[in-house]
């Protein structure tokens, strides 16, 4: 039987912090080198974007507090 990744996310959710901060670090170790740098270019460039339309006002800043109880409840949904 193959689980869906909702069905691993759920089952991930349920174990304590520290065993899902050592999946998560496991995961990603998971993907090769190659692989990561073209993931990290990815996110540099989204970051450069963002900046961009930050400084140009097209965007507003959020208090984080705000963004990691966004995140927070996502991640019991």
């Amino acid at each position: 039987m193959t689980l869906t990744k909702e069905q691993i996310k759920s089952a991930a959710m349920k174990l304590d912090p520290a065993e899902r901060e050592a999946l998560a670090e496991e995961l990603l170790l998971s993907i090769d080198e190659q692989d990561r740098q073209a993931i990290d270019a990815a996110w540099l460039a989204e970051a450069k974007r963002r900046d961009v339309q930050f400084q140009a006002g097209k965007t507003v800043a959020k208090p984080f507090d705000q963004i990691i109880d966004r995140l927070k409840g996502r991640a019991h949904q």
